[in-house]
């Protein structure tokens, strides 16, 4: 999951402690799921989540975070066999659907057609032959050598008495094809210096108006083949967070922005500062 679909990898960070101020479960359901939305809609290919707090243990809150987002970003006819019957996945059914290209394709044999992408699990396999899950009245059929349950996106190649198809490589896929989600091991400012993104962004009220390096950052954008936008908790900014490793904005991200200047509430939550950043970033991304 997670091909980049315009020739551009666009990431996001988000914390742990997106989930933190809220004690029920059925409400940081509902913030995840704000959050899987707001990345589906903007084409996100990958959600970061990392640790924030440096004095709390956060494993629980990051994989809360990880199942629900996973749940959510997998077609409804595979959850069965992806996921097992889980307590953290009680109130997903209250969520909308993303209803991005692999959740929308044809439902029944006789609407889909050759050339259709689905994705699938492997369900079966001998002498080079795989048998794939695929949502359909009958089981796909392609050659390869992966381990049954392995997830894969294939390219139907024949319709009728048999139904057979291609593994198809997800980087080569040229429309969305959802997010992945990845939980590193280190923190935000250790990522950021590890990992190679050409193009780094912090989001935060502290940072410099969006609207005064606009066209920087639209041309920075033209060149960069990975794109990272990294957000806050409700509790701690960035600048916070990156204190706690001994690092400042300025050592880590190459463009520290506020993207709600004149902002009239105290505190932006993660999912809203989603929508409203991604969204501006986004008329950068297409804009002439």
């Amino acid at each position: 999951m997670g091909a980049s679909w315009d020739g551009r990898k666009l990431s996001v960070a988000v914390p742990a402690s997106a989930i933190s101020d809220i004690p029920h479960l059925r409400e940081k359901t509902g913030r995840l799921g704000a959050i899987a939305r707001a990345c589906s809609i903007f084409g996100v290919n990958e959600i970061i989540l990392y640790p924030d707090d440096a004095r709390r243990d956060q494993k629980a809150d990051l994989e809360l975070c990880a199942e629900i987002l996973n749940f959510l970003e997998t077609p409804q006819y595979l959850r069965k066999r992806l996921f097992r019957l889980s307590p953290n996945l009680r109130f997903t059914g209250i969520l909308p659907p993303l209803q991005t290209p692999p959740h929308d394709g044809p439902r029944s044999l006789e609407a889909c057609k050759v050339g259709d992408l689905r994705q699938g699990i492997v369900v079966a396999k001998q002498k080079g032959k795989l048998r794939v899950e695929v949502g359909l009245e009958k089981l796909l059929e392609c050659e390869g050598d992966l381990s049954i349950g392995t997830r894969v996106t294939v390219e139907i190649r024949e319709l009728g008495e048999n139904l057979t198809g291609e593994i198809v490589d997800e980087a080569k896929i040229r429309i969305y094809w959802g997010y992945r989600v990845r939980q590193p091991k280190f923190r935000l400012g250790s990522l950021l210096e590890k990992e190679k993104f050409k193009l780094k962004v912090g989001t935060s009220r502290y940072g410099t108006r969006i609207l005064d390096v606009w066209s920087e950052i639209t041309n920075s954008m033209k060149n960069a083949g990975s794109i990272l936008i990294a957000f806050g908790s409700p509790r701690m900014g960035l600048r916070e967070i990156l204190r706690q490793e001994g690092k400042a904005t300025q050592d880590v991200f190459d463009y520290f922005v506020n993207t709600a200047p004149g902002q009239k509430v105290s505190t932006v939550r993660t999912e809203e500062a989603l929508l409203i950043s991604l969204g501006v970033l986004n008329l950068m991304r297409f804009g002439d």
